[in-house]
């Protein structure tokens, strides 16, 4: 909340899967915090979220907590240029054709997140180690950019790999903002075309 408060923008775009694990009854004093912030800014900036894999199933919740619009894939023009934010799990092969193994390893790691310290380390360890073992971050950025490339668009956002990281190919511009349940965390900001990934 701290980082939000101390930039001035007039948009705010949530790449998905915003908290680590998605039991309300387990959210911190600090993540209903954040919602209520985030709620409360949403009355005069724009504040879009774009739905990550872990969020199915919550679109009432930010809704009506965070007066949120929703997508799966956010387009929008900005001087010229064509701009798509989406989450990035659409790219992730063994996501989309291992359903079942996905969700059961999703329930195992929201497990391990109960009996994890309080600041999750070994849970954000597997979180990484598992991204990396499955080359994840690559065959999103190739696949982002080919989705990018087809939609006629300049730049495309992403999370899902919990990689902050830069890609080009040709004109196309792929950025994923990394992980902001991390410390340190990634974001991204956009001005006036000049884009930077920067850790808090």
């Amino acid at each position: 909340m701290a980082l939000l408060k101390s930039y001035s923008f007039r948009k705010l775009i949530l790449l998905g899967d915003i908290f680590d694990s998605l039991d309300f009854r387990d959210l911190s004093q600090e993540c209903w915090d954040l919602l209520t912030y985030i709620g409360k800014i949403s009355q005069d900036k724009k504040v879009r979220w774009v739905i990550g894999n872990h969020d199915e199933g919550l679109y009432n919740i930010f809704r009506t907590l965070l007066n949120a619009k929703i997508y799966h894939a956010y387009f929008w023009t900005y001087q010229n240029n064509k701009y798509i934010a989406i989450h990035g799990h659409q790219f992730d092969r063994f996501l989309v054709d291992n359903k079942l193994i996905s969700r059961l390893a999703t329930i195992i790691y929201n497990f391990i997140q109960r009996l994890d310290t309080e600041n999750k380390k070994f849970s954000h360890y597997l979180k990484r180690t598992s991204k990396g073992w499955l080359r994840s971050s690559e065959k999103v950025a190739h696949s982002a950019l080919g989705y990018c490339r087809e939609n006629k668009a300049n730049y495309i956002f992403c999370g899902h790999t919990h990689k902050a990281e830069m890609k080009s190919q040709g004109n196309l511009k792929y950025f994923n903002s990394g992980c902001w349940t991390d410390t340190p965390c990634s974001f991204i900001t956009i001005d006036d075309n000049d884009i930077k990934i920067l850790n808090y």
